[in-house]
């Protein structure tokens, strides 16, 4: 899961950060005092063109870049080319990226940061600048990190701790590949595996948005799928793998997702029936209860087109998900009250921004930095009604 995030010099971001990265972490291992990390369940708020949308789409470019090249990511899905986002093409775009990922081997906890730095070259194509992965080790009972790969312009150092051979002198010839990219697909580079995987794990989901498929309306193509792509047109495909693999499973899982959604009862053919009518709740549901969890969702508007009482369904089942799934998180963006009701005021980031300029100006904070509203969320006023009430909508200073 994502302790922290800092982008700068991205879209909207000067230099914006959410969350914890590892120097906050090991300052406060050290010291006893406390931060704001992102947790298992995040919300974030604000009003329209604060950065929302545009900090979801910042972590999906990150993800194209590690899985597909920075120059195929910066055309991908719509994307304007890379020298078209970043505000100041003389200065790098930068991304900082701070994880507790579960190691499978020991089952403890690894806490892992990833710095990618992209810069416009002189043709406007992006081109991998520098780029690190420091790790958190317990040096005589103290914290400190620990860089096991330090690349810059394409050359560098890596260290495998699982074995002694120390630092590893490399070199990537493709200037749009990063580092991780590569050692993270080879079988005893294990930290690099796991941050390979965790970051390709990332899903974001498109259910709400008005982009669906054609499949709904022209059918899709015959065949099992074992996960929901990202606007869940391929829904039916899912149902046929799960069906296939496990019918008693298939039928549990439906039954309890039926329970939930009363509409859902009546019908019987239910790949059929989806395709007539597609239930967006019905997918969330089906997507959180995936065999392979994804290690972090980022949803737009979960609650769009939602009745209110299904919106509480949501909510309670998106909180199963992240307790059930201790290493699992989701970030999701809204603008109604009754999905954030029972978050705590940790679990909110506040977006906003003044449009004093154009290329940023953006600001993040969390709402349980503001007294004010950590002690009416003490007394029992939720933080739908502390929202309403225009109390997140205001910095604690400017009390």
């Amino acid at each position: 899961m994502i302790l922290g995030i800092e982008i700068r010099n991205f879209d909207v971001f000067d230099s914006d950060k959410a969350g914890i990265l590892i120097d906050d972490y090991i300052a406060v291992k050290d010291s006893g005092s406390t931060l704001n990390p992102l947790r298992g369940l995040n919300a974030l708020i604000g009003r329209n063109n604060t950065g929302k949308t545009s900090f979801m789409g910042c972590m999906a470019f990150l993800k194209d870049c590690i899985t597909q090249g920075c120059a195929v990511a910066s055309i991908s899905y719509g994307r304007p080319g890379f020298a078209n986002m970043t505000p100041d093409i003389s200065k790098p775009s930068l991304f900082r990226v701070f994880f507790k990922i579960e190691d499978k081997k020991t089952g403890n906890p690894k806490f892992i940061q990833y710095e990618l730095g992209i810069v416009t070259s002189i043709y406007k194509s992006p081109v991998i600048d520098e780029e690190k992965v420091i790790i958190v080790t317990d040096a005589d009972g103290e914290a400190k990190p620990l860089t096991i790969l330090d690349m810059k312009g394409g050359e560098g150092s890596i260290i495998n701790l699982e074995d002694d051979a120390g630092n590893e002198l490399i070199g990537v010839e493709d200037e749009h590949l990063t580092a991780l990219s590569l050692y993270g697909k080879i079988t005893g580079y294990r930290d690099f595996v796991l941050l390979f995987k965790e970051i390709a794990s990332w899903f974001f989901c498109s259910f709400s948005s008005e982009e669906q498929s054609s499949y709904f309306y022209e059918g899709g193509a015959p065949g099992g799928h074992k996960h929901l792509n990202s606007t869940g047109s391929n829904v039916g495909n899912v149902l046929e793998y799960m069906k296939m693999k496990d019918e008693e499973e298939y039928e549990r899982i439906l039954t309890e997702i039926k329970e939930k959604i009363p509409a859902m009862k009546r019908k019987k053919n239910l790949p059929l029936a989806l395709k007539e009518s597609p239930d967006k709740l019905f997918l969330y549901l089906l997507l959180l209860r995936d065999c392979n969890p994804r290690s972090t969702i980022f949803i737009e508007t979960p609650d769009k087109d939602l009745y209110h009482d299904m919106v509480d369904v949501l909510s309670d089942e998106m909180r199963d998900y992240t307790m059930n799934n201790h290493y699992c998180q989701i970030i999701f963006s809204t603008h109604n009250p009754y999905i954030i009701e029972s978050l705590s005021p940790k679990e909110i980031w506040i977006f906003e921004r003044t449009f004093e300029r154009d290329d940023g100006d953006v600001k993040i904070r969390c709402a349980g930095e503001d007294p004010l509203v950590m002690e009416m969320f003490h007394q029992g006023v939720g933080m739908g009604a502390i929202w309403y009430g225009g109390h997140l909508d205001t910095r604690p200073e400017d009390d």
